[in-house]
């Protein structure tokens, strides 16, 4: 044991004396990380986001409906076929699920015309035009581009809020998608509501003359009432799938939220440290090699 502490000893002060020699080598890779850093700083473009903050109201619709299913005994499952929303978790969900969809992504994009903004490199401002004809990018690639570095989505399950992300070089366009990207949701979920309710209704408008006794006809007439109760709250409802509780407001210019200058810099030195001591090492360990 005695001898293995020596030799750790030994290790130690063979790598201090090592650094000590070479000191010139570390301090020129600190220097030379520092700098890079801070060019990029100076020199990258910043990103702003703009966040909406929602909460689902699924829970509130879905009160009526859970109320309703459980005085249906037998005919609950006639329910869940006529479309009646009982839970409100899986309306939450479906609606995330839409708003992450790539068709709903890509008609954003292409209703706001986005691909020349995403991809500006390739795109003629003076001519309106692409560059390249023929080659332009696909509402595919765009979507990849808005869906890992434009937008994103963030659920707190424990509180109910649902935040929407949007970042992008310029905070008035930040705030504007997002504020669209959430109306556009709420109409969309909106829309798909109604086309359910009125399938739903004719379901049932079906089933009820064959309905043989009493109870069966009173049950089935419950779930029609509710489904036109339904309808009616989609068709006035603006905010169907998400209550709006914090609209998204351009960010201050002066605090980015890319790149986050602080933290760059002040990991600079100890990264340019790591490197120059990586270097060193590497080119001892070389010459050592017979």
């Amino acid at each position: 044991m005695a001898e293995v502490s020596e030799r750790a000893e030994f290790d130690l002060l063979d790598l201090i004396a090592l650094f000590r020699a070479r000191w010139r080598w570390i301090a020129g890779f600190v220097a030379l990380t520092c700098i890079a850093a801070l060019a990029y700083v100076l020199l990258a473009k910043p990103v702003y986001r703009s966040t909406v903050v929602m909460i689902s109201v699924s829970s509130e619709r879905s009160s009526l409906g859970g109320a309703l299913a459980s005085t249906l005994g037998s005919l609950g499952g006639l329910g869940s076929l006529a479309g009646l929303n009982i839970g409100g978790d899986s309306a939450v969900e479906e609606a995330l699920a839409v708003l992450r969809s790539r068709s709903f992504g890509e008609s954003f994009i292409r209703d706001l015309n986005l691909l020349p903004q995403f991809f500006p490199e390739d795109w003629d401002a003076a001519s309106n035009q692409w560059k390249s004809p023929g080659k332009e990018p696909t509402l595919a690639k765009g979507f990849e581009y808005f869906d890992k570095r434009v937008r994103s989505v963030n659920q707190d399950k424990r509180t109910g809020l649902t935040s929407l992300n949007i970042d992008w070089q310029d905070a008035e366009d930040a705030a504007s998608w997002a504020n669209e990207l959430a109306g556009r949701l709420n109409s969309e979920m909106r829309q798909r509501a109604l086309a359910n309710s009125k399938a739903s209704i004719e379901f049932l408008q079906a089933a009820l003359p064959e309905a043989g006794d009493v109870e069966s006809r009173s049950a089935l007439s419950r779930l029609m009432e509710a489904q036109i109760k339904q309808r009616m709250l989609a068709s006035v409802t603006e905010d169907y799938a998400f209550r709006i509780v914090d609209r998204a407001l351009p960010a201050d210019v002066s605090r980015p939220f890319k790149p986050r200058k602080l933290p760059i810099l002040a990991a600079a030195p100890f990264l340019g440290f790591a490197l120059g001591a990586f270097v060193v090492l590497a080119l001892h360990f070389l010459r050592r090699k017979p």
